[in-house]
Parts: structure tokens; C-alpha cells; sequence
């Protein structure tokens, strides 16, 4: 039976003297039975782990145990990383003993390796992050490595970690629910959660750590103080209700004297003829977009109710005709070119030279707010300057042409305009910024917001004719 097991056996007695063995020893060493009776134990380690080999083997016969990790040393030169448990028998005759098993530990050794040197890279790595705390855990759920800036905050050190378990250091229920998350990144599966503690809100993020085989070998975890931000997510969600509250109020109170005044207009246009009485209704007209415009984004804000998958060509097409785009002509463009007649709507060319299969994922109602926009940016600061446009199937020349066109990651909106200098174009998101006349200065800022609170971004850069493009990226399309 002990000649079937894999791991070595042998026993030997006070003086080193080797007494029994079992196959695997004369296997694993590479000398025959008559080479291995004529040798010591300590012949079987290295050089450098004969002293502690000697030192282990005098423990057994004073303490009866010992345990060691040594180099077993081959017949060819070869060093193999053992572990080796020893006790003291006695024999019938009264003469001690020593029994001892030894193991080959060689994949548990590459593996304390690596472990060595994950510690070391994460040491490095926490001695950099002064505003988190980053921890590595063994399968024990207990710290190996801890580090980073905010454990000084709430009074602990990288020595109070290591070592020790999250019970050792927290409340039970925080000790608990971080345990159950540690416990899932051992089993490969990562999460994100929040927890309070000391009067300051953390986020945590834990994540199995794997070596080159894929195996799960560690857990790590960060926490990140979110009290400031958390505090300011509260303050400002505040600062938005009041907005929202004040918003209501003063579009009420505004619209009911434009009502009149749009009332008073009409009784004195029957009256009489006049240009006043046309920038009156400019006026009229502009301060009713003026409000629209501050209720949406008072009302809107960062909220994103219900995704779909949209066809991008159908709501361009349907967003054309809710904004006043005069003679401008749109084109609706993807890698796909169908060639079909021109039609008009409302006065306005529809070149539908090309066809968009493209379809995006989106809140409906605000993507259609955000292209209205766009388009109508276009018409009201392009069409003055704009010096470049295609001719339409008649052979007439149109002032405008806006183009809504796919992208790999989202779509643009593009004018044949006199484009918007280099310097300008973070401006131009800004609230209350327009070159228009009779502008808002609201549009852009509302095309921002929506972009940022479906995840996605909005640049502008130049367009293919000189004019401006504004690109809208990050969004999932199909």
C-alpha cells in the first residue's frame, strides 16, 4: 500500500541513517535501494536546506513533529520544492524513530510566486491611489494586502489588515455583507455596492483576481469615499426640484400676459398696419420659445425614461417636418445608397438619394428633441452665410442643405453653413450662448443634456463642405 502512494516515505533513524522507503522515494530521487541504504537525509536536500533539514530532524526526536519545506535533491542535479511532515516513532526494541512523508509542492510554490509578485504589484499600485482603499484577500476572506490613502482617514493601517478578516476590523453587519461579496469574487463573479461606515458613504467594487490559467487565485476590492459626490447628487437633485417648481411658476405667470399681449396684437392688427406690430409678434414669438426652451431643461434634466431601437432615417424625416426649415433640403445618408425620385413635403426637397437602414437605441422622445434641435440650429445660424449647396433634381440651387448620416458608434448632423472656428465650439453648449438674433441660446445646451443622459457624447467638428458637423457618438446601433 505505501509503495502505491506517490508522495515519498521513509524512515530513518537518530544518526540519519535511512531504514525503510517506499518505491516512489527510489523513483523520485533516481538512485537505486542499494545507493539510497548507503546515504543520510540530509543527502536528499540541497546545500542551501541541509542546515534547516538537520535542524527539523533533531525537533522530531525532541518534540516528536516537525514540518518542512525544503528542495528534495535528485540523483542528475535536479531540485524539486518539497514539503515534508515528520514524527517520532518508537521501535519494539526501544530504538527512536523518524517517520517521515514528504510532498511535491511545486505547483503550490509557482503559485506562492505569483501570489508574491501580485502582492508586490499591488503594494506598489495602493502606495499610488491616496483617495481609495485597495485590498487583496486570500480564500480565507482574509487580507494579504491593504493600502491607500482613506484607511488613515478612518483611523486604521496596512498592518491592521493584513492578516485579519473583515470581522476582525468591522461591525458585523458590514463584516457580513462585505464576507458574502468577497465570497463572490473568490467564485469568479464581480460586484459593485454601497456601504456606510463612520459617517461616510463608500463605494465598492470587488473583482476575482486570475492567474495565466484562468483560476481564481484572490479577491480584490476597492473603496472608493463617495460622501462629497453623494452629497452633491443630493444637493443638486434639490437644486433641480426647486428649478422645476420655479420653472412652472414663472411659465405660468408669463404665459398669461403673452396670451394677452397675442390677443391685444391681433385687436390692433384689424386697427391699423404697421411693422411695429410685426417685431411686436417677433418678440411674442421669441419669448414663448424662451420659455419652452427653459422648461425642458428645468423639466427634462438628466431622466431617460424607456429605450428602443429607432430607425434613424424615419425619425430625421419626421423630425424635418416639425421644424420650420423653409427651402432647406435634407439628406439622409448611410453606407447603403438607393437611388429614388425626389419628392417635396411642405415646400421643402427631400433628396432621398440614400437610404438609412441604421437603427438606434433611445429614449424616442428625446432623440427626436435632440435632432429638431440640431436641425433647427443649422437653419437659424447656416443658411445667412452658407456659400456652398447642392443643386436639387430641378437644377436649382438650394441656400441649405442639412445631411443626417450614420456612424459606426452613432450618427451627425451636418450643414452646409459657414461652420462654427475651432475656438468657439465648447461655447456653443453652453446655456444662453448664440449668435442669432432672435436665438434662445437654449437649443445646443438641451442637445447636450439628452446626449448626456443617454450615456452618449456630442463634438463638433468640421463638415464635409466647410459647414459645421455635429457628431453624436457612444450610442448602440444595430
Amino acid at each position: 500500500m505505501l509503495d502505491a502512494i506517490e508522495d515519498v516515505l521513509f524512515v530513518h533513524d537518530e544518526s540519519g541513517t535511512l531504514q525503510r522507503w517506499n518505491e516512489s522515494f527510489a523513483a523520485v530521487t533516481g538512485y537505486d535501494d542499494d545507493e539510497i541504504a548507503a546515504m543520510d537525509g540530509t543527502d536528499f536536500v540541497t546545500e542551501a536546506d541541509q542546515t534547516a533539514a538537520a535542524a527539523a530532524i533533531d525537533e522530531v526526536f525532541e518534540t516528536g513533529h516537525a514540518r518542512l519545506k525544503a528542495s528534495l535533491l535528485t540523483k542528475d542535479g535536479s531540485e524539486i520544492p518539497y514539503e515534508y511532515v515528520a514524527n517520532r516513532i518508537v521501535h519494539p526494541d526501544g530504538t527512536p524513530l523518524l517517520v517521515g512523508i514528504g510532498r511535491d509542492i511545486t505547483a503550490r510554490a509557482e503559485r506562492e510566486q505569483r501570489l508574491q509578485r501580485l502582492k508586490a504589484q499591488y503594494e506598489a499600485l495602493v502606495e499610488n491611489i491616496p483617495e481609495m482603499g485597495v485590498f487583496l484577500f486570500d480564500h480565507d476572506c482574509q487580507y494579504t494586502v491593504a493600502g491607500g490613502g482613506e484607511l488613515r482617514s478612518v483611523g486604521l493601517t496596512s498592518e491592521d489588515f493584513e492578516g485579519s478578516t473583515p470581522h476582525d476590523l468591522f461591525p458585523e453587519a458590514i463584516a457580513d455583507e462585505l464576507e458574502h461579496y468577497y465570497c463572490e469574487a473568490l467564485d469568479g463573479r464581480s460586484n459593485r455596492f454601497e456601504q456606510q461606515y463612520q459617517d461616510r458613504q463608500y463605494q465598492v467594487q470587488t473583482v476575482p483576481v486570475r492567474d495565466d490559467d484562468g483560476d481564481v487565485i484572490s479577491g480584490l476590492a476597492v473603496s472608493e469615499n463617495v460622501t462629497e459626490r453623494r452629497e452633491r447628487q443630493r444637493t443638486l437633485e434639490r437644486q433641480n426640484e426647486r428649478l422645476r417648481e420655479f420653472a412652472g411658476v414663472v411659465s405660468h405667470d408669463l404665459r398669461n400676459p403673452l396670451t394677452v399681449a397675442q390677443g391685444q396684437l391681433k385687436l390692433a392688427r384689424a386697427e391699423c398696419e404697421s411693422d411695429h406690430l410685426d417685431n411686436v409678434a417677433a418678440a411674442i414669438q421669441r419669448s414663448n420659445r424662451l420659455i419652452d426652451d427653459l422648461l425642458t431643461l428645468a423639466r427634462s434634466g438628466d431622466e431617460v425614461t424607456e429605450t428602443e431601437s429607432l430607425d434613424l432615417r424615419a425619425v430625421a424625416e419626421g423630425c424635418w417636418q416639425n421644424v420650420p426649415t423653409g427651402d432647406a433640403t435634407l439628406v439622409v445618408r448611410t453606407e447603403q445608397t438607393v437611388v429614388a425620385d425626389p419628392g417635396t413635403m411642405n415646400n421643402t426637397t427631400l433628396l432621398d438619394t440614400v437610404r438609412t437602414e441604421q437603427t438606434v437605441v433611445a429614449d424616442r422622445g428625446r432623440l427626436e428633441q435632440l435632432l429638431e434641435n440640431l436641425v433647427g440650429n443649422a437653419v437659424e445660424h447656416a443658411r445667412p452665410q452658407s456659400t456652398m449647396s447642392p443643386a436639387d433634381a430641378d437644377g436649382a440651387v438650394n441656400d441649405l442643405t442639412v445631411t443626417v448620416g450614420a456612424l459606426a458608434d452613432g450618427f451627425y448632423v451636418e450643414d452646409t453653413g459657414p461652420g462654427i472656428p475651432p475656438e468657439k465650439r465648447d461655447e456653443v453648449f453652453e446655456a444662453g450662448h448664440s449668435t442669432a438674433a432672435d436665438g434662445t441660446g437654449f437649443g445646443l445646451r438641451i442637445v447636450k443634456q439628452i446626449a448626456d443622459a443617454h450615456g452618449w457624447t456630442v463634438t463638433v467638428v468640421d463638415g464635409e463642405h466647410g459647414g459645421a458637423r455635429f457628431e453624436v457618438r457612444g450610442i448602440e446601433v444595430a
